[in-house]
């Protein structure tokens, strides 16, 4: 495959790729999910995987170079006319992808067989000035420091839209009574809104970390061991050059074998995949055909029950969050440089980065059509009251007796009354044959002790103001 470089701005050039039919051969089988015409809409998504394309890596590294020479330029470290040579001879480059790889295979890295073509593409002011004292790391860094911008840009979008999608849904149901549940267990009465918060207040706590790592990402402008030696007295201008150049902030010092800013990233990517992880758990609960609150609007066939609906988006949620920790781990390796660099670690980004951001765009687009056709059963969440004998109503049949005779005699006086009650009685039951609870209480009394809708506190109140300071920091 080739690529033909065409003008993108004064600054910086685009690579387009030109179809060469007729003399290409045919390309290698894929062998990866990433890859693979079946699998990859699953693991990833069209705009991450442009990002991480091989297309798009060597414009970066192309982009870098031009943006070095530009900025060489101005300050007189190489002629004008060798910047105006390279920049020419960058916007018509073509890029022989079979002898770039023959390249790297040989050296380890893919920069010097594609500077060997550009030199051979170009004038002998081509030869003399391009990557003129710089190192492969400089200009493969600062290319990862533009992917990893794009795609943090793209990963942010989703999950705004995500959260955006949550604070009308909570808003929705911030009334929808439903058992809260803790240890598998049935607690007191909560509604669907105030749960669907704790989602929404995790994704935007992430979009959060999100732009501070993005923040924190600078070029990496150093020469050979980042004392910019080559570079005379001019190479902390050359820094802030190249940084504008490319639109990013200038470095504060060398960071060959820093990799924080990175791992950083990777371990927020596990955290959205965590939370999406969490929702996936919750809908697999909630979908059960015993419990049966929720379902995913766009559920998987089964390719012999004809019954099921299977919930797609958590399956893969849920696998996307198990991706995630592996990454993570992975994350923590990268730091583990020694001196100025060492080559291991560094070759470990180069797979866990592009990954972890297509599995985590995945899971935000999976998370974003869950959330759109979200199936509620509303009449199902307050019948399973009712079939777990109302004892989820225990804490509010105590605290209305607290009233009257104090926490401690109440509490014991409602636990007692459960213990020794048949199996088969509800909670409504135990009121009813225990003379000392049924002597402190009303029939009325009863009645609302036992409605779930008169024990869900400040839910509203609580639901309301969390989307109010989410939309307010996101709108």
């Amino acid at each position: 495959m080739k690529l033909k470089r065409t003008l993108l701005a004064a600054s910086c050039a685009i690579i387009t790729l030109t179809t060469q039919a007729s003399t290409m051969p045919e390309p290698p089988a894929p062998v990866s999910v990433f890859e693979s015409r079946v699998y990859r809409d699953l693991f990833s998504t069209e705009d991450m995987r442009s990002i991480f394309s091989d297309e798009t890596l060597v414009n970066r590294w192309v982009e870098v170079e031009v943006a070095l020479a530009k900025s060489q330029a101005d300050l007189d470290i190489i002629p004008e006319s060798a910047y105006h040579s390279i920049k020419k001879t960058a916007d018509n480059f073509e890029v022989d992808f079979d002898a770039l790889r023959a390249g790297t295979n040989k050296v380890g890295r893919g920069i010097k067989p594609l500077l060997d073509q550009l030199k051979a593409s170009g004038d002998e002011q081509v030869s003399s000035y391009l990557h003129f004292g710089s190192t492969t790391q400089d200009i493969m860094d600062t290319a990862t420091v533009l992917q990893v911008k794009a795609a943090n840009e793209v990963i942010r979008k989703q999950l705004v839209a995500v959260a955006l999608q949550l604070a009308d849904l909570a808003e929705e149901h911030k009334t929808t009574v439903m058992i809260a549940r803790s240890n598998g267990q049935d607690a007191i009465p909560t509604t669907l809104g105030l749960h669907l918060t704790t989602y929404m207040m995790e994704l935007n706590r992430h979009i959060q970390r999100l732009d501070e790592a993005s923040a924190r990402l600078q070029p990496q402008i150093g020469g050979t061991v980042g004392t910019l030696s080559a570079y005379g007295d001019k190479g902390l201008d050359l820094q802030e050059g190249v940084a504008k150049e490319l639109g990013l902030t200038p470095q504060t010092g060398p960071w060959n074998p820093s990799r924080d800013n990175f791992a950083e990233t990777v371990q927020i990517l596990g955290l959205v995949n965590a939370t999406l992880g969490r929702v996936a758990i919750d809908i697999n609960n909630y979908s059960r055909t015993q419990i049966n609150e929720i379902q995913e609007g766009e559920g998987g066939a089964s390719s012999t029950m004809p019954q099921k609906r299977n919930p797609r988006a958590s399956e893969y949620m849920g696998a996307f969050a198990r991706m995630g920790k592996m990454y993570n781990s992975a994350a923590l390796d990268i730091m583990s440089h020694s001196d100025t660099r060492q080559g291991a670690p560094w070759i470990v980004e180069w797979s866990i980065l592009p990954e972890s951001f297509m599995v985590t765009s995945a899971a935000l687009q999976r998370a974003s059509g869950l959330f759109d056709k979200l199936i509620v059963n509303e009449d199902k969440m307050l019948e399973n009251f009712s079939d777990s004998k109302n004892y989820v109503m225990s804490e509010a049949l105590m605290n209305k007796l607290a009233a009257k005779v104090g926490r401690g005699k109440a509490y014991s006086l409602v636990k007692h009354a459960i213990r020794s009650s048949s199996d088969s009685h509800g909670l409504k039951d135990i009121i009813e044959n225990t003379p000392e609870i049924k002597q402190l209480l009303t029939e009325q009394e009863i009645q609302a002790v036992l409605d779930p809708a008169n024990y869900i506190g400040s839910s509203e109140q609580l639901v309301e103001n969390a989307v109010a300071e989410v939309r307010k920091s996101l709108l």
